[in-house]
């Protein structure tokens, strides 16, 4: 077998969770970008890694309408799981951080990215409570989800995604309709948080599952960017929701050999939103004086940890083990 057919092969089968990937680079740019006024060379950092992240956004985008068009049993049984279905909510979320980016490019001079990057995060918001609502909604009719349903992934579509789109619609001026996003992930989160945790508690998740764990960093931290966004002010309200992210941290950190018992592999890149989400965060932390060295500890902090991510990326590259041949499985 060539190497360009195995390839291909490898490609075919890339499940919607590698889009974490560019989502979290694209959004440690962001975070890199609002550090302007702290680092000389932020903005070359920023624009490199938004650059990584729209080309792998691009690539990974070919290569899953390539793997829907010629193997749409795996795309289809993705679809229907009642657990995987959720990742796919990662394709609109990248969407709408994609255009954050080109946003942000236009600010720097670029000036045709602005209307493009709005027209992005326009899509990506549209298509994220499309699919939300068509998935979502055929789950409470009670014939497909069950208590083992009820993982991490399952906070992307309802609650990151609500998020993100609260984020995006603020950078481009619709801070009061971003409010009305915020709060439908805010309620989705404090509705879905107590039964995945009693879940987690009562029942083991499948091995191959663990790394989904690092979805968990996300909604807080996600969360309180999205509302630095529409606010800009570090007040109780974020720093509450700090405060129960590190709490989360600090859980996933003790979990964290259990979780990675088999060693570190692109699943773990499900960390990745929650991190460059702190870094965001950060920033606005740093300038406040009561936060001003916490907010850079957390920065250097979430920075190390995803280089960490994409020192592993680099190697699984390299040694061809990044894409993964996996046979269809059938829904959980």
């Amino acid at each position: 077998m060539t190497d360009k057919r195995l390839f291909l092969e490898r490609c075919t089968v890339l499940p919607a969770s590698y889009f974490a990937v560019p989502l979290g680079l694209g959004a440690l740019a962001i975070a890199w970008y609002r550090a302007e006024s702290v680092f000389e060379l932020s903005h070359a950092a920023s624009f490199t890694l938004g650059g990584l992240s729209f080309a792998t956004w691009t690539l990974f985008l070919a290569i899953y309408v390539y793997k829907a068009i010629h193997c749409p049993a795996h795309f289809l049984d993705e679809l229907r799981c009642p657990v995987r279905f959720a990742l796919l909510s990662l394709i609109p979320i990248t969407i709408m951080v994609m255009g954050e980016l080109m946003v942000l490019w236009g600010k720097s001079g670029i000036d045709y990215m602005h209307g493009l990057g709005t027209a992005f995060i326009l899509i990506g918001v549209i298509s994220q409570l499309a699919y939300g609502t068509w998935r979502i909604g055929t789950l409470w009719r009670g014939d497909t989800f069950t208590q083992t349903s009820t993982l991490p992934p399952f906070y992307l579509p309802a609650v990151a995604a609500n998020f993100t789109s609260a984020s995006a619609l603020a950078l481009i001026g619709y801070k009061d309709i971003g409010q009305l996003f915020f709060g439908a992930g805010l309620f989705a989160w404090l509705i879905f948080e107590p039964v995945l945790l009693q879940h987690l508690r009562t029942t083991e998740i499948n091995e191959k599952l663990r790394a989904s764990l690092g979805v968990i960093l996300a909604p807080a931290f996600v969360g309180a960017a999205s509302y630095l966004s529409i606010t800009g002010e570090v007040d109780f309200f974020v720093k509450m929701l700090w405060g129960y992210g590190f709490l989360q941290l600090l859980f996933l950190l003790r979990l964290l050999p259990w979780i990675a018992h088999k060693g570190i592999d692109a699943s773990f890149w499900s960390f990745s939103f929650g991190l460059a989400s702190m870094a965001n965060g950060a920033m606005l932390f740093y300038k406040s004086p009561a936060f001003k060295e916490f907010g850079m500890a957390v920065f250097v902090f979430a920075n190390l940890a995803m280089l960490i991510l994409m020192g592993y990326a680099l190697l699984h590259v390299w040694q061809g083990k990044f894409f993964k041949i996996a046979p269809v499985e059938k829904s959980v």
